[in-house]
């Protein structure tokens, strides 16, 4: 197998695991957005809990990354090159996180309509 099929593959398996979290992540927030519901928290305010929880997920990789360290023993170069690319992933990971915070709104909305049209019985075929 050659380096480059190599990270094909791990790049694919990489973008399968994404998928994974991104489903799972929908499948929560609905969930989120039914027990809020269920409990009297309106459409609007449901959204902003659900953002901010978002937000600090983000938050939480951007601490993650921001605190990394390049490997022991490297050389000067290399770390520089190093903490140039945290400084990038990181800016980049708070612009993503002040946008979660402040965007998703109507959410909450369509996943009461969703669960509202798959409790609706089967109508007959025509």
């Amino acid at each position: 197998m050659s380096p480059e099929q190599h990270d094909t593959d791990a790049y694919g398996q990489e973008l399968a695991r994404i998928s994974h979290h991104q489903h799972e992540a929908t499948a929560a927030r609905f969930t989120v957005f039914q027990a809020l519901a269920a409990v009297g928290i309106g459409h609007e305010q449901a959204d902003d809990i659900v953002a901010k929880l978002e937000a600090g997920a983000v938050a939480g990789a951007h601490t993650w990354i921001s605190e990394s360290s390049p490997p022991h023993g490297s050389e000067p170069s290399f770390e520089d090159g190093w903490f140039a690319g945290v400084r990038d992933v990181a800016s980049y990971l708070l612009r993503i996180a002040d946008t979660t915070a402040t965007t998703g709104r109507g959410r909450a909305a369509s996943s009461a309509m969703l669960l509202a049209h798959l409790q609706q019985p089967a109508s007959p075929a025509p």
